[in-house]
């Protein structure tokens, strides 16, 4: 009676598991091939409308006929025809609810069938969505607003023209929200779950409920939701979630690269219905199952305890190496358990023979491994000639610092030499003692770019991340290198048409000026006549400084050998001073700074070396 118990409490607590792991299964299953699969499909319907919207609105915004009218404040009626035709033919081709462009200097709203709907005014709350796509600056914008003309709300696509910082106006297409919402409601799961797409500020851009639109999206999800949502860039989703006293999946995925995201929010009692039914079917078969085990197992009790002892004997000889016995022919023939552990045994014993053999065949393998061994070693030298290497470079440095080092110290024992003198005449000792001293400014010089060099590579040089007024950095950098060109006879050049504006970025100023000043001494010193320019752009998420010369340009052979330390290019008979590192140490500053550095050069025009640092 207790091994019955025992029997029965295993198949309960099997059963249990058994459970467990359908459900699961279930829930993984629904995971991968319903949900994503539904996400997938309403992005898909998604992405497709709203690429070939963003599409047209770029197309319509880079339309030169159209730039070339706004431009000119809409004065030439032959221009405006060609525009108002395109506007028109767009509509008819593609079926958008509106096709429009908007001047940013006359403020006139164009639209399809030839008309002026509007003139857009900060003063008008309607006109909002203008005004507000230029100040973000964002080339492209979605809004959802009610077009009193047409009388329904529409899903505005508008792009920036021209300079997203002085836009021309603004061109889009609308698109009518049915569609997008026939799209939500073709791929809800079910009916209560939601889908919404949104922007990357989480605001609720489309939703099959048009109370949901222009909303922020943590006003229907938790915030910390929302924020993961926003923060994950992968297709990914969020299970078991607790949305309202309610568990919920949450599933979200990009709409290809328009910056917009599908979310779709599916509650769990309504995706699992059928797990109610496997609890119950597991409680009756678990209680039935385990009635019939009590009666079998009192049965079996009595029938089993003379071949197991037989069993048990036989597993000893097994356990003692005695493997050519076999189980007896009468106990592998029965149809019940005991049969089976029988074979099994028999299996056993087959393994084991296996296992020895196995053995064997290891100690051969043995042999393959001592080959493996020899590969090794031969890796082994190969890293012996890396470090011989190494050691070859740590010699050339020594080498040619050695003779950097010498041709000032030389030229500061001559000099020294000559003072020593006492027939030197006064006017003789002055021009003496500059050269010292010349000599001496050179020779320091090297030593702290050879101790900078050193400090970089070892990695004790530190980024101190701070923000930096970009244009006060340029109007200190001119200032402190305008008294060199001029020594120099040539023109230093800071455009400043960006000093009424503000602009910062967080970086080390100490480490960038750094590099503009090793840019801007090579820029004067191989510059014979002409100009050095400096300044900066901001392209995209890339802020550019750029110093370029009229001198006699880089060969595009030794355009990449310049950053080399102890590397010069120019005519080998002139002494401009220098051991060839400033570029080397701007290129590693470059790398702390998680920047580049690079030059577009052009043989005997001059040459620009730029500085890119992330914004």
């Amino acid at each position: 009676m207790i091994l019955g118990g025992l029997i029965g409490l295993m198949i309960i607590l099997m059963g249990f598991i058994h459970y467990t792991s359908v459900r699961r299964s279930l829930i993984s299953d629904y995971r991968e091939k319903h949900l994503l699969t539904s996400l997938q499909a309403s992005q898909s319907s998604l992405q497709s409308i709203l690429e070939r919207a963003i599409e047209t609105s770029e197309l319509l915004a880079e339309d030169p006929t159209l730039m070339v009218w706004f431009k000119a404040n809409e004065k030439s009626s032959y221009t405006g025809q060609l525009v108002l035709q395109r506007l028109d033919y767009l509509h008819k081709s593609y079926n958008y609810a509106s096709v429009f462009a908007v001047n940013a200097s006359t403020l006139n709203y164009w639209r399809e069938n030839y008309n002026l709907l509007d003139v857009v005014s900060p003063y008008d709350p309607d006109d909002n969505w203008f005004f507000e796509a230029i100040e973000k600056k964002e080339k492209r914008y979605l809004n959802f607003d009610y077009n009193r003309e047409l009388k329904q709300a529409i899903l505005f696509v508008n792009v920036l023209m021209g300079d997203v910082n002085d836009p021309i106006g603004i061109a889009g297409v609308g698109v009518d929200p049915s569609v997008l919402i026939h799209t939500f409601e073709k791929h809800k799961l079910t009916e209560h779950s939601h889908v919404w797409l949104i922007d990357n500020q989480g605001v609720v851009n489309m939703s099959e409920d048009i109370s949901m639109i222009n909303r922020s999206l943590a006003n229907f999800l938790p915030r910390d939701i929302v924020d993961a949502v926003l923060r994950d860039t992968s297709d990914n989703l969020i299970p078991d979630q607790r949305v309202k006293q309610q568990k919920t999946e949450i599933a979200y995925m990009e709409v290809g690269d328009t910056g917009y995201k599908v979310v779709m929010a599916v509650p769990m009692d309504e995706l699992l219905k059928s797990l109610g039914i496997i609890r119950f079917n597991f409680l009756w078969m678990s209680l039935l199952i385990f009635i019939i085990t009590l009666v079998v197992v009192v049965w079996l009790s009595r029938s089993v305890s003379v071949p197991l002892g037989r069993l048990t004997f036989l597993a000893g000889n097994f356990a003692g190496g005695q493997l050519k016995k076999g189980i007896d022919r009468e106990l592998l023939e029965r149809p019940d358990e005991i049969g089976t552990l029988a074979n099994a045994f028999e299996t056993m014993k087959k393994q084991l023979t296996k296992v020895i053999e196995k053995v064997r065949r290891t100690n051969e393998d043995l042999k393959s491994e001592k080959q493996e061994l020899v590969s090794v070693n031969q890796k082994l030298k190969v890293a012996l000639e890396k470090a011989s290497e190494s050691d070859r470079l740590t010699r050339s440095f020594l080498a040619n610092i050695s003779h950097e080092i010498r041709t000032p110290m030389n030229s500061i024992l001559g000099f020294a030499q000559l003072l020593e003198l006492e027939d030197v005449a006064e006017k003789d000792r002055t021009v003496y003692a500059k050269r010292v001293v010349k000599g001496g400014q050179q020779l320091l010089s090297i030593l702290d770019n050879v101790i900078n060099l050193s400090k970089i590579d070892s990695g004790i040089i530190q980024p101190h991340w701070q923000l930096v007024d970009i244009n006060q950095l340029m109007v200190d950098t001119h200032e402190l290198f305008q008294a060199t060109a001029l020594q120099s006879g040539i023109q230093l050049i800071h455009p400043r048409q960006t000093e009424h504006h503000v602009f910062k970025v967080v970086s080390d100023p100490i480490l960038l000026q750094q590099v503009l000043n090793n840019l801007l001494t090579n820029a004067i010193k191989f510059t014979s006549e002409g100009s050095v320019k400096l300044g900066y752009r901001l392209n995209g998420n890339m802020l550019r400084f750029y110093v370029s010369d009229t001198g006699s340009g880089i060969p595009p052979s030794q355009e990449e050998a310049i950053f080399e330390p102890f590397h010069q290019v120019g005519d080998s008979t002139i002494n401009r001073g220098g051991a060839g590192l400033g570029l080397a140490i701007s290129s590693k500053i470059a790398g702390i700074l998680h920047g580049e550095i690079g030059i577009e050069s052009t043989s005997s025009e001059g040459s620009t070396f730029y500085f890119s640092l992330p914004v």
